[in-house]
């Protein structure tokens, strides 16, 4: 996991024992500033948005710096605080930039192949634009699903970029969405979804049909278990234990698998 404010990684056990850290503040190698995303390639190596720096690191299992990728601008390849990351089954990288209001896809090597979203940095509420595209997984099928956070909705695009359908709007019913952030697919398909301003995490079908939801009463801050205070990034292992991340209340909650 990223720590924002630490500007450092860490590795947890899956109960939260701590395994290791690296990383201090600045802009020196295998250093951060502000880091945010972390993906896991199939041979372990360890992807990492250094959002404050402008760039991607990537590091070994145990945490030895391999490789970095990037500088501030708007060519392919370069970046406007990176803080989305996953990659696909052949390695690529994908990259939402919250600076940029796009999405990048990078080849294995780190060379850019394609970019969606903004011209000129810009964000749009059209499909296929974003307004701060933050948070995204990426479907066994090779399709993105993205929490767009400005436009308060949710996009799928296919794996070649291409507009395949959207959900939501601004609001707190079912369905709809405060910022969404944190994107997660489960291994039946659902996709679960952290919402920033309202405190709380919806599971919606593959379709985007909304099938549950859990926050404090009322959908304010909270501290209590299954109570949320401005949630971020989610996870989901294997075995299907969700893992979410918290701004406001600077922790992590486990839940067990359930039926949703």
């Amino acid at each position: 996991m990223a720590e924002h404010g630490n500007h450092r990684v860490q590795r947890l056990s899956a109960t939260g024992s701590p395994v290791a850290e690296w990383g201090r503040k600045g802009s020196g190698p295998g250093e951060f500033v502000n880091p945010y995303g972390v993906a896991i390639g199939a041979d372990g190596r360890v992807f990492v948005a250094d959002r404050g720096n402008n760039r991607l690191q990537i590091f070994s299992p145990t945490g030895d710096l391999i490789a970095m990728w990037g500088k501030a601008g708007k060519d392919p390849g370069q970046f406007l605080a990176p803080e989305a990351l996953a990659l696909d089954l052949s390695g690529n990288v994908y990259v939402g930039e919250y600076g940029n209001n796009r999405v990048q896809k990078l080849g294995a090597s780190g060379d850019p192949i394609a970019s969606w979203g903004a011209t000129n940095g810009r964000g749009g509420a059209g499909p296929g634009e974003f307004n701060w595209p933050v948070g995204f997984a990426i479907e066994p099928s090779g399709s993105l699903v993205i929490a767009d956070w400005g436009n308060d909705r949710i996009q799928r695009i296919s794996g070649a970029g291409a507009p395949m359908s959207q959900w939501g709007r601004k609001g707190t019913l079912a369905g709809e969405f405060g910022n969404p952030n944190g994107i997660a697919i489960d291994p039946d398909g659902r996709i679960w979804v952290t919402e920033y301003s309202n405190c709380r995490v919806q599971v919606l079908s593959s379709e985007g049909r909304p099938l549950a939801q859990f926050s404090a009463t009322g959908m304010r801050p909270g501290k209590g278990v299954g109570e949320f205070t401005y949630p971020r990034g989610i996870a989901i292992d294997p075995g299907g234990a969700v893992y979410v991340t918290e701004f406001g209340n600077s922790r992590i909650q486990r839940f067990t698998p359930a039926r949703v």
